[in-house]
């Protein structure tokens, strides 16, 4: 369990810690990837997670063997981010994150500080879509332009937002990339949705542990 008193503020990642959307995602840049005659399988996309989408075509060009092209890499985002969107345009409550609003819930009624703090251009869009902008004070999301996790920058931008040392933050994230950006932050931080960290101050599957 987790002791809220000991922290004055809570930074969620977004995609696979508040939404399922991560699985969205990787269906997503397969759809775009397949134009290449290739996939990644969820194994190989997992440390790819939050890592931004450079770092996922060169993950996938070292695995078919040779350069994508500026032409290609273009083409395969567009591809991707179109069907991103039309695998959004029916997303409702059900992919929430179990047991995610009750614990928000319970953090606002302590008057506890909440922001998301995520790579991800379409966060502040979705979490409106199923109605949960009320329980975040702020949101540092993709559209800040900042460097990519695990580089700091977008947790400590969230906490600078709300005010809040980074000592007294913590996050939650279900990357490895974003584990490590809060590990750099200086901020504690609980692992999400089953993914192994010694350095977590604990190991969830969902909030209905928390």
């Amino acid at each position: 369990m987790i002791d809220i008193n000991k922290y004055k503020a809570f930074i969620f990642d977004f995609d696979g810690v508040v939404m399922d959307t991560e699985s969205l995602h990787f269906k997503a840049w397969n759809k775009g990837f397949s134009l290449l005659g290739n996939t990644l399988t969820e194994k190989e996309y997992l440390p790819l997670k939050s890592t931004g989408r450079k770092h996922i075509v060169n993950t996938f060009s070292h695995k078919i063997g040779r350069e994508i092209t500026e032409e290609e890499t273009l083409e395969i985002c567009k591809i991707k981010d179109d069907y991103f969107k039309e695998l959004c345009k029916n997303i409702d409550k059900n992919l929430l994150i179990k047991g995610i609003e009750d614990f928000l819930i319970k953090l606002k009624s302590e008057n506890k500080k909440i922001a998301v703090a995520s790579s991800a251009s379409t966060t502040t869009e979705l979490l409106k879509k199923v109605g949960l902008t009320k329980y975040f004070d702020v949101v540092a999301d993709g559209n800040l332009g900042l460097p990519k996790k695990p580089d700091p920058a977008v947790f400590l931008k969230a906490a600078s937002l709300l005010g809040v040392d980074a000592k007294d933050c913590l996050v939650f994230e279900d990357s490895l990339a974003g584990l490590k950006a809060a590990e750099n932050a200086k901020m504690d931080f609980v692992a999400v949705s089953g993914i192994k960290s010694e350095k977590a101050v604990l190991e969830i599957e969902d909030f209905t542990e928390v």
